[in-house]
């Protein structure tokens, strides 16, 4: 025993750390951006936010990079109970929760300001819950994965510029359908296999943000940004509904005032880092035009009614549309 005491002495003295406490939850969540890119900083601050409510009992271990699986295997993970939460972008979620694909459909939304109001509105996040719990998931945050424009070897000046491109998308059926409106000949590949496809010319381009394009230093390989914002990309957070349920009444409330007060926090963060992020890849020699986006609106309209396949979805779609 005075041995013990001397030990805790010394290492006191001597400002080594005593092991700390463990939390009690300790909630794995994986998504496939780069670490420290803006999703992966949300996730960071829910963390942060996660301990401060809890007193330490809960947190978050955040595998980013995709080092848990691709972003369809990260919604099979969490649907089966082997992964706490995920993160993916929505057009990969709304794949399982079919409402969530309002949030895809293109020129929706211009600014992540109009989309931090829309999800804001009480009756939309509502809608948005009772949509994910009917598919068995628990929503935990939207946050932004930034506005959407393309990624080329060539500069994109128009419209008529990308017809017959390869160009890389979501595996979403909107998004191949809007590609194929805009002229083009989408390719649904795997984000994880976008770098090496750019490179080898598997693909011509990509439809990405700021962030990712800048993240996943893509810029190497598609040297030309064309600012067309045909899609404001939100990335959804989610657990399996069962194993929210099952936890205590105060990690739920801790882990849903984390989520919302991290989105809020996330989103205006993006916003923030939009001009910054083009100036450098300015700085790196990358070719930034800025088509104009009318002929690409005009080419997607025809879509929409198409892409509103149900009752619940025309009501969410006039839910975030109203003014």
């Amino acid at each position: 025993m005075k041995l013990l005491r001397a030990l805790c002495l010394t290492a006191a003295v001597c400002g080594a750390p005593l092991a700390a406490h463990a939390a009690d939850y300790t909630f794995r969540v994986a998504h496939t951006n780069a670490a420290d890119e803006v999703q992966d900083k949300g996730l960071q601050m829910m963390r942060d936010l996660l301990e401060e409510k809890t007193d330490g009992r809960a947190t978050l271990e955040i595998f980013p990079n995709g080092v848990l699986g691709d972003e369809a295997q990260l919604v099979e993970g969490v649907l089966l109970g082997t992964l706490d939460m995920g993160m993916t972008a929505n057009s990969t979620l709304s794949n399982y929760v079919e409402d969530y694909r309002v949030f895809d459909l293109p020129f929706l939304l211009t600014t992540i300001a109009a989309l931090s109001g829309v999800i804001e509105k009480p009756e939309v996040y509502d809608m948005l819950e009772a949509s994910a719990n009917g598919s068995g998931f628990e929503l935990i945050a939207f946050y932004s994965s930034g506005v959407r424009h393309i990624m080329t070897k060539v500069p994109v000046t128009d419209i008529e510029d990308i017809a017959d491109m390869k160009i890389r998308t979501m595996q979403n059926p909107i998004h191949v359908d809007a590609f194929t409106a805009f002229g083009a000949n989408p390719t649904p590949l795997a984000y994880s296999e976008l770098y090496g496809a750019l490179q080898s010319g598997v693909v011509d381009g990509a439809e990405g943000a700021a962030t990712n394009y800048t993240g996943q230093k893509l810029y190497e390989v598609a040297p030309d940004f064309a600012l067309l914002g045909w899609l404001n990309m939100t990335a959804d957070i989610f657990m399996n509904k069962a194993k929210f349920d099952a936890l205590p009444e105060d990690i739920r409330t801790a882990l849903k005032e984390a989520g919302e007060e991290s989105a809020r926090w996330q989103r205006q963060y993006v916003d923030d880092q939009e001009k910054p992020l083009l100036d450098a890849l300015v700085e790196k020699g990358v070719e930034i035009t800025q088509p104009d986006p009318a002929p690409f609106r005009t080419a997607v309209t025809p879509l929409y009614e198409q892409m509103l396949e149900s009752d619940t979805q025309r009501q969410l779609f006039a839910a975030v549309t109203a003014e």
